[in-house]
């Protein structure tokens, strides 16, 4: 193999395109992925255990599927290293600020709010949900407020990668955008390290000997409603739980807008969202949600599907007064209504006191986020409150270094577990092209490969069985006439199309970053969008071969889909060349570039002018090896790197190209 560098500048965008198939109303990507998940909510509905012992069983089984694919693990032994910055005292209660440990080199920023008295009082772990500044948010310590001042000591913590643990501290950052992603690539996720952080927080609130370690609650709304669930369903510690406006189904997630700290990878292939409030079972469970709630994921139909398989788990364990749901005449958010609902049932399961109806909540006035800062000078955090950036940056340089210091590969094995890692499904041994009216010079056609229709437009070329494949992760109206002209200058038949969610099969709006919801919702049935990339352009680059007798075939793909088209010559035993433009040569993060992009809500070159979008994570990928191994892989053909760049879409320098094909050739070496 003969691994080149060269230069190329990036293409302006975009561009109209020729489209083949018809205009149409329904998305076929969004059809595609309601269908799986309607399937598969069929497939993993919830049959109710019969007995305690049959519930333990089955809570057994799930609870060790589900941290399987989180990526984390719980280590109670890790020390708490709980380091206090002061304490505000106002009447009736304090409020400590303070750190703790998780995992080595990970602490939590957080604020423990304790009534005055001596105790032991029962104790709450407060998550908060999207909301710019955590735990500080006004309506998080309106929460908080009203839980010290009736009698409980609260725990309200920072998620990772949020305000006090952003990458820049005290900054609306978005942590389940383009950093948050990044996690999945260590084979972590971020629900994972959300869920060993808030067990964590119990370890605190149970070691506190003024905290009644049996009478432990969990609340929080929407993301920390999330949070609520999950926590609780994996830690049987929680005595009582309150997730507010956040419980619906998984089919709906598919289907909706959710962000990656409510991911959990593969998930809908082997749970429904009533598995995992099942786990929580016996235990008591209010389900809050909202009347007005304008996300359908959290509507209250949705809710109710999956209350009601989850009520007969509980009427069969004779304790149908441990659940309840609670619907709110409010928008999405911990009102007061829900307020109200959570001191009622905390004040039953957690104190023995009322029926478990609403309690009025205290009057509160929110502090000053300053005052109540874990750091008032955000240039004095610790680096030991690791944010995601630096996170990524230390286990990925330890995977990498694992790599690189492996003494010999299996290609084959190799092969195979790179497929594993993208998901991807075996080609199907048919396939029909679907012919349309030529248009313009532009022959048009669409190739059906399994459940994937894929659009084409072809310019022929003047020497036969010469082909070169365009591919821009932008679909092909991103395609330049001059890079159509380019192209083809040397006479090969120039063959453009839109993989996978992107062009004419692409959805109509990206709420959270393009790709983001598409990557999203193929992970929860089992399938990745590099995957489907891969898939698409093997299914084309075998149409090309077998339908049009070609010989030859480069496939010259920009960005993110270089990376796929990479893979694709991994996995393809030689079928065609690639020329890889503009994309990551490297998974690692390498600098401090990328905090320039951590300032961004989106990290969308379409919004916000960045390199890469949502579609470059790949859960487990460093773990399996990098870049320079997928080079290594490619059997035979020239693979030549165009710009390569960082992860953060940096360009490489001179040296680093340098370094890149060394080391390329060094694991090429190794392959056995």
């Amino acid at each position: 193999m003969n691994v080149k560098v060269w230069n190329a500048e990036l293409p302006p965008y975009p561009r109209e395109g020729l489209n083949p198939l018809e205009p149409s109303a329904d998305c076929p990507v969004t059809m595609l992925l309601k269908q799986e998940a309607a399937k598969l909510a069929r497939l993993h509905q919830l049959d109710a255990p019969e007995t305690p012992a049959a519930l333990r069983r089955f809570q057994r089984k799930l609870r060790a599927g589900i941290w399987s694919k989180l990526g984390t693990a719980y280590d109670p032994t890790v020390p708490l290293d709980v380091k206090e910055y002061g304490t505000l005292r106002r009447e009736g209660f304090s409020v400590r600020k303070l750190t703790y440990q998780s995992r080595p080199g990970i602490h939590v920023t957080a604020l423990l709010y304790v009534p005055e008295g001596e105790g032991p009082f029962p104790g709450v772990i407060h998550m908060h949900g999207h909301t710019p500044e955590g735990k500080l948010s006004e309506r998080i310590q309106l929460t908080s407020l009203s839980l010290v001042k009736n009698g409980y000591v609260v725990l309200a913590v920072d998620a990772f990668g949020v305000y006090e643990r952003a990458v820049q501290c005290h900054t609306a950052e978005y942590h389940g955008g383009f950093l948050g992603g990044a996690l999945l690539n260590l084979g972590e996720s971020l629900m994972g390290e959300q869920v060993v952080d808030n067990m964590r927080g119990v370890d605190l609130l149970a070691s506190l000997p003024f905290v009644r370690k049996d009478r432990i609650g969990a609340t929080g709304a929407s993301g920390g409603g999330n949070q609520t669930m999950w926590l609780s369903a994996l830690d049987e510690r929680i005595a009582a739980a309150m997730p507010v406006v956040s419980v619906g189904s998984f089919e709906s997630y598919v289907d909706g807008v959710n962000c990656v700290c409510e991911l959990l990878p593969d998930g809908l292939t082997f749970t429904e969202e009533t598995g995992v409030l099942a786990l929580i079972a016996p235990r008591p469970l209010n389900i809050g949600n909202a009347f007005w709630d304008v996300n359908h994921t959290f509507s209250v139909s949705e809710m109710l599907k999956t209350y009601h398989q989850v009520e007969e788990v509980y009427w069969k364990l004779n304790v149908p007064g441990n659940i309840r749901f609670t619907v709110a005449n409010r928008v999405h958010g911990m009102m007061d209504e829900q307020r109200e609902a959570m001191l009622g049932w905390f004040a039953l399961h957690l104190k023995g006191e009322g029926n478990g109806n609403p309690v009025r909540e205290p009057v509160s006035v929110p502090e000053d986020i300053r005052k109540l800062s874990v750091f008032p000078d955000p240039s004095a955090r610790p680096a030991e409150v690791r944010t995601t950036d630096v996170h990524c940056r230390i286990v990925g340089a330890e995977l990498r270094k694992r790599m690189l210091e492996t003494p010999r590969f299996d290609a084959a094995a190799k092969r195979r577990e790179l497929a594993r890692v993208l998901r991807l499904r075996p080609l199907p041994g048919g396939q029909r092209v679907i012919r349309y009216a030529d248009r313009d010079g532009f022959r048009r056609l669409a190739l059906e490969a399994g459940d994937h229709l894929i659009p084409i437009v072809m310019r022929p070329g003047t020497v036969g069985g010469k082909y070169t494949v365009l591919l821009h992760p932008d679909g092909k109206a991103a395609l330049t006439d001059a890079a159509i002209a380019a192209a083809g200058a040397d006479g090969a038949t120039v063959v453009m199309f839109d993989p996978f969610g992107a062009g004419e099969t692409a959805r109509s709006n990206h709420l959270l970053g393009m790709y983001h919801q598409t990557f999203r919702q193929l992970l929860w049935i089992g399938r990745s969008l590099p995957g489907e990339w891969v898939f698409d352009i093997l299914a084309v680059v075998r149409m090309l071969k077998r339908t049009f007798r070609a010989d030859s075939v480069l496939v010259r793909a920009e960005q993110e889909a270089g990376m796929c088209a990479l893979f694709a010559a991994a996995l393809g035993r030689g079928d065609f060349a690639a020329e890889i433009v503009n994309a990551p040569a490297s998974y690692l993060f390498r600098s401090d570039s990328i905090r320039s992009y951590a300032r961004d809500t989106l990290y969308d070159r379409s919004v916000k002018g960045g390199l890469y979008t949502f579609m470059l994570p790949l859960p487990g990928f460093l773990r399996w090896g990098d870049i320079s191994l997928a080079a290594a892989l490619c059997p035979s053909g020239d693979v030549k790197f165009l710009s390569p760049r960082a992860y953060d879409g940096t360009p490489y320098t001179a040296a680093e190209e340098a370094d890149f094909l060394a080391e390329c050739a060094m694991l090429r070496r190794k392959l056995k």
